[in-house]
């Protein structure tokens, strides 16, 4: 029997609907079950739901086709969709598939994937072998200035090289569609990015060569500042970088660029696809109208729920404040106290495991 069948067949694997639907039927009796499961199967708007749920995963993963999503029901692709946005995210899974790309090409040096026990893991050997795959591309757009059989350190020259060394951390100068920092940093002084090869660990160093702004920091992959010695680093790393940074002829990032490389950098920056909202002066003539996120209306739908917009009207009736225990009633449903946790942080009491926002 292959793995594959032993993992479908196992029971822990495998959630049957009829069977939770059961637990609500008097003795299990299938009449109950049946209209239960009826019931169920006229959730409001069911169709647009689903048409949308397609729509936000082929989008987000291209290698899963609308053809490949006809195997579910209408009711299992709302709880298909309920299941990934409470377990993962976006690019855990759009990471995960990219790891599996690079361990099949032989590009992961840890192929033994039972040694893997987070995502984190998983991120940082795919930030490793990003490296080998741009390592060539990358050659005229960074600086090496150290390299060994554990680390490697370099300077981004680049806006495309700093997101692609920073990789997998939140480091402002790698934000994906904001290079203001990267330019800010890289014309001010020596950014260094050092990197573990072998675990994936990075810590970022910026020296500011603006004597009336001096700076010697460091910085973790959370972007948080931390001193040089409570990094991985060895003495004899910070010691080097130190030196270097120091050297009476060293330039900054952005003076090392080439000039035919440095107007690339510069038609890059200024292009649309890279330039911030924050940059743009224009202001709308109007709000532009919140979509509600997919996840809020399928669960207002699961709850039976019509959402409308409030409309104001002309003349309201006046409020009466009350106590805020007066105004929360009992909440009726699971769903209902998620809402109400998530509406009142200062009386948070349920716990749901979710790993929450794309990482940086």
């Amino acid at each position: 029997m292959s793995k594959i069948k032993d993992l479908k067949l196992n029971p822990d694997n495998n959630l049957n609907i009829i069977s939770i639907l059961e637990l609500f039927s008097p003795e299990g009796k299938s009449k109950y079950t049946d209209t239960l499961l009826r019931l169920m199967k006229s959730t409001p708007n069911i169709k647009d739901h689903v048409k949308e749920i397609k729509q936000y995963i082929t989008s987000n993963f291209n290698f899963i086709s609308e053809d490949s999503l006809s195997q579910f029901s209408d009711i299992q692709l709302l709880l298909v969709y309920r299941f990934l946005d409470s377990f993962f995210n976006v690019q855990d899974l759009q990471t995960f598939r990219k790891f599996c790309e690079y361990n099949e090409r032989g590009l992961v040096s840890q192929n033994d994937l039972t040694k893997y026990k987070s995502f984190e893991e998983i991120m940082s050997s795919v930030s490793l072998a990003d490296m080998k795959v741009d390592m060539k591309e990358m050659e005229s757009q960074i600086i090496k200035i150290h390299e060994d059989d554990e680390w490697l350190l370099i300077r981004p020259l680049t806006y495309v090289s700093s997101k692609k060394y920073g990789s997998n951390t939140k480091w402002c100068t790698t934000q994906e569609t904001n290079p203001e920092y990267f330019t800010k940093y890289s014309s001010k002084g020596v950014l260094i990015y050092c990197i573990n090869k072998v675990t994936g660990y990075k810590v970022a160093s910026f020296y500011s060569l603006d004597k009336n702004d001096p700076e010697f920091s460091y910085w973790n992959q959370k972007d948080t500042r931390i001193d040089s010695t409570d990094s991985e680093l060895t003495l004899e790393l910070i010691g080097l970088i130190r030196d270097y940074v120091k050297d009476p002829k060293v330039k900054t990032n952005r003076y090392m660029l080439d000039d035919d490389m440095r107007t690339k950098e510069d038609m890059l920056l200024k292009s649309n696809t890279y330039r911030s909202s924050s940059l743009s002066m224009e202001q709308p003539d109007e709000p532009t109208p919140v979509e509600r996120p997919l996840s809020m209306r399928i669960t207002d739908a699961i709850r039976r729920e019509n959402y409308e917009p409030e409309v104001e009207s002309e003349s309201e009736e006046p409020q009466v404040e009350m106590e805020v225990s007066e105004m929360t009633e009992i909440p009726e449903s699971i769903i209902d106290r998620m809402m109400l946790v998530n509406n009142n942080p200062e009386e948070r009491t349920i716990n749901i495991p979710r790993r929450g926002t794309q990482r940086r």
